[in-house]
C-alpha cells in the first residue's frame, strides 16, 4: 500500500497549523507521515510537533518556498524512507482538509493514472465560494493583461472541468506528486522565491508528457492572502522578478 508524505511549510504560522484538528485525526492513519518546516525555528511550533508526533525541521536560514519543500521531501526520502510510488503532498499551512476528504483523496490517489495531481480548493468551510487555483500558463503576452482589466495568469473555470480533467498549473497551496516524478524534475527550482515555482514545476512535468490531473472531487479550504497585489511592496517585486525568470524558462525549454 502507497504511503502519504504531508509537508507543510510555516512561515510564522503557528496558530493554523496548532489549531487545525483535523491534521492530527488524519496524523493517525498509518500511511500517513507530516512534516513540518520551520522557517522562522519556533520552539511553540516545536513542541507541539513534538507532543502530537509530526516531524520538525528547521534551519539555521530562512529559504523560499521551493527550497523549503525541497528539503521536506529528502527528509521524506532519506529519513522516512518514503518509495518511488508514495505520494508527497504539498499543503500550505492555511489549508484545511477534512478527515473525511483526506480518505477520498488517498482513494483517488490509489487509482489516478497520472503521478501529479491538485484538488479543487474553496475560500470557505461551507464549501460555497471556489478559490481560482487553476490557471493557464502566462505568456509574455500576458504582461499586458492588467492594463486590460484582466490577470496575468488566464483563470480555468472549474465549472467547465470533469473529475481527472487535465490543466496547465494548480497552486501550490494544494500539489499531490509522487515521490519518483518529484525526485526525477529535481523538485523545485530554488531561483524562485515566494511565487511562481509551483508554475514552473507543472511546467517542466508538463514537458517531460506528465499531465497535471484535476480531483474535482475532493475539496479543502485556503484562506490564504495573495500580497503580491500591492505595487509597492516586496512581494509584489518578487512576483515580478519569478514571472520573468518563468517566462524565460519557457523559451529555453
Amino acid at each position: 500500500m502507497k504511503s502519504f508524505y504531508i509537508g507543510i511549510v510555516s512561515h510564522g504560522h503557528d496558530e493554523y497549523i496548532m489549531n487545525n484538528e483535523n491534521l492530527v485525526s488524519i496524523f493517525e492513519d498509518e500511511n500517513v507521515q507530516i512534516v513540518i518546516k520551520d522557517n522562522l525555528n519556533s520552539i511553540k511550533l516545536e513542541k507541539f510537533c513534538s507532543e502530537v508526533g509530526f516531524s520538525y525541521l528547521s534551519s539555521q536560514k530562512q529559504k523560499g518556498f521551493g527550497e523549503n519543500n525541497n528539503d521536506i521531501f529528502n527528509y521524506c526520502s532519506s529519513s522516512l524512507e518514503a518509495s518511488d510510488d508514495d505520494w508527497f503532498l504539498i499543503i500550505n499551512p492555511d489549508v484545511i482538509i477534512e478527515q473525511s476528504e483526506f480518505c477520498k483523496l488517498k482513494k483517488e490517489l490509489e487509482k489516478v493514472e497520472s503521478e501529479f495531481c491538485t484538488i479543487d480548493l474553496y475560500k470557505d468551510l461551507n464549501y460555497e465560494y471556489s478559490e481560482v487555483s487553476l490557471r493557464k500558463f502566462p505568456g509574455y503576452l500576458n504582461i499586458l493583461n492588467p492594463l486590460r482589466m484582466k490577470p496575468v495568469n488566464s483563470i480555468i473555470h472549474k465549472t467547465t472541468l470533469k473529475n481527472y480533467s487535465q490543466v496547465e498549473w494548480a497552486s501550490g497551496a494544494f500539489l499531490c506528486i509522487t515521490k519518483a516524478l518529484y525526485m526525477s524534475l529535481k523538485g523545485f527550482d530554488t531561483r524562485y522565491y515566494m511565487y511562481f515555482e509551483d508554475v514552473d514545476i507543472c511546467y517542466r512535468a508538463r514537458k517531460v508528457g506528465v499531465k497535471l490531473v484535476y480531483l474535482k472531487n475532493v475539496r479543502a479550504v485556503h484562506s490564504g492572502a495573495y500580497k503580491n497585489r500591492n505595487v509597492y511592496s516586496k512581494h509584489f517585486f518578487w512576483y515580478l522578478s519569478s514571472l520573468f525568470r518563468f517566462l524565460n524558462v519557457q523559451k529555453k525549454i
